[in-house]
């Protein structure tokens, strides 16, 4: 399989990851979307913690499938 190939499932499994488990976060927390923060500049509270919280968790799990995968994005 191409290295592009395996890069891009990399990527797709990095964000559902990332956004299931933010989800699930912000459900145990007993609170929504909304109220967590999805705003960027000066609508609401101007943090934008579940888009930050999704790519945050994503990375955590690219790095590690990238052993794993062998999509060697990271150097040696």
């Amino acid at each position: 399989m191409s290295i592009w190939i395996r890069r891009l499932i990399l990527i797709g499994i990095s964000l559902a990851f990332g956004l299931v488990v933010t989800l699930i976060a912000i459900e145990l927390m007993g609170t929504n979307v909304d109220e967590y923060g999805t705003y960027f500049g000066t609508e609401g509270d101007g943090l934008a913690y579940f888009p930050l919280t999704v790519l945050a968790l994503a990375l955590f799990l690219a790095i590690w499938l990238d052993k794993f995968m062998k999509t060697e994005i990271l150097p040696k």
